[in-house]
């Protein structure tokens, strides 16, 4: 004869059965939705981190993934994509921006910059070492989210791009802002700087040009107000900048374009056929990547020099 479970040991079951769905739908979910936000690798380039959308980190080895792909023997129990290691960050919000300086990780998440000690030899991320809070401001009470992260290494200082509308400089040494750069009407979405010159792109449509040392820009252009460049079903927003000594390529929903930094002339617009979260220079290259199944790399004439399939239906960050 069955023994009937008691009234206590029947609850119990119904619990354990409850967390075990939970559990699975909440798996099945990350399967199907995580996004990754931002990447970063680590000083000694043998880890990719990716921050994705559900609070998490997930830390990958390059050398491993480079490995199996020359190699047909792979272990089937554990693909080269699947991560070395997941952190999960204790405030579980989306892991906005991403950066890497000598043994720390650094996360952007709202209202706040944190480092983590990178444990080289075991390859795990420690306990949080420092945390740099951005200032409150009365007139903005959104979450005052780290969109974008961009390191100078040279001189220590750490750049942020806000969604007060704000970049900050951070020094690294002490973990002071030291300045504060405000020109923007929106939020921002990426930074770049090349020999103290640095550029930001923000919602409002504009891309802001800086001297590291002054608080006012030094130069401005509207892609959206250009008719060669203005793509209005997408909307006039730069979600992506990139700048070297001499050269500014910039889209996001305008065309993707390249521009001389000295005369703030357009030169070039790209066939990207979709709106714009990355770009970047590749020696005398330039590459793009958006809400597109390919990334796509130029010349500086705007000629395709090669299309690299990817398998998420957008990209959000290049490393």
């Amino acid at each position: 004869n069955r023994i009937k479970p008691s009234e206590i040991e029947f609850q119990e079951l119904k619990k354990e059965r409850k967390i075990g769905i939970f559990s699975t739908m909440t798996d099945i979910k990350k399967c199907f939705y995580t996004t990754i936000l931002s990447q970063t690798i680590s000083g000694d380039g043998k880890y990719l981190f990716c921050g994705s959308n559900f609070g998490e980190i997930l830390i990958y080895s390059i050398d491993r993934i480079l490995s199996c792909s020359e190699s047909s023997n792979g272990d089937p129990d554990k693909p080269p994509t699947a991560p070395h290691a997941v952190f999960p960050l204790p405030e579980k919000c989306q892991v906005y921006s991403l950066s890497f300086h000598k043994d720390f990780l650094i996360v952007g998440l709202n209202g706040e910059i944190c480092g983590y000690a990178w444990n080289v030899k075991n390859a795990t991320v420690g306990k949080r070492a420092w945390t740099v809070k951005l200032p409150v401001s009365a007139e903005y009470t959104d979450i005052n989210e780290v969109n974008y992260l961009w390191m100078d290494k040279t001189d220590e200082i750490l750049y942020a791009g806000c969604g007060d509308n704000v970049m900050y400089a951070i020094s690294l040494e002490d973990g002071r802002i030291t300045r504060n750069f405000q020109g923007h009407k929106d939020y921002i979405h990426c930074v770049s700087g090349c020999g103290g010159k640095l550029a930001t792109a923000s919602e409002d449509g504009s891309v802001l040009m800086w001297d590291a040392r002054q608080s006012k820009f030094t130069g401005k252009i509207e892609p959206f107000s250009k008719d060669t460049l203005n793509r209005p079903e997408f909307g006039k927003w730069q979600g992506t900048v990139s700048i070297t000594e001499d050269w500014l390529v910039c889209g996001g929903g305008p065309r993707f374009s390249l521009w001389h930094l000295r005369s703030l002339e357009c030169t070039t617009d790209f066939a990207f056929p979709e709106r714009l979260h990355e770009s970047g220079f590749i020696d005398d290259m330039i590459y793009a990547a958006g809400e597109c199944r390919n990334l796509y790399q130029y010349n500086f004439n705007g000629d395709v020099t090669a299309e690299i399939p990817v398998s998420a239906p957008a990209v959000y960050s290049v490393v």
